[in-house]
């Protein structure tokens, strides 16, 4: 049987969502999985079918660092106290971001991996070690 989304969405509702951010998550995930991020064109299907505004999903989706929206890309590095060192690695990512788009750069509080620093998050994935072969890897495949 084909993958639904009014049947996802009716059964979320019965869980909770919109109102239960857990139940909401977890529709936003099931999409994710179904389509490989979630589809821009999708989100007013979406938000009619729970009852709720484009917005607050939108917003909900930039909380969840694992939740991609359409093809955009998520780059967070640590700026905690031993990672916030690497001021080189933070600029080359504000650089390479700048004319990357559909990728946003966001910088994160201590990420509690000191030892193994400089530490970033593509997508929601972390890598220690960070340099800029990495960096640019990982935008370059964006």
């Amino acid at each position: 049987m084909a993958w639904e989304l009014k049947e996802a969405a009716a059964y979320y509702k019965k869980q909770g969502a919109p109102g239960d951010q857990m139940a909401l998550t977890a529709l936003l995930r099931e999409i994710q999985e179904e389509y490989g991020s979630i589809p821009k064109h999708l989100l007013a299907e979406i938000s009619a079918e729970l009852g709720t505004k484009e917005s607050f999903l939108l917003a909900l989706i930039r909380r969840q660092p694992r939740l991609r929206l359409g093809d955009t890309h998520t780059l967070e590095l640590c700026a905690g106290p031993n990672c916030g060192k690497h001021t080189q690695l933070a600029a080359l990512a504000e650089q390479l971001c700048a004319g990357k788009p559909g990728v946003m750069l966001r910088f994160l509080p201590c990420q509690r991996q000191c030892g193994k620093g400089p530490n970033i998050k593509w997508d929601g994935k972390l890598y220690n070690r960070a340099d800029e072969k990495l960096l640019r890897q990982l935008l370059e495949n964006a």
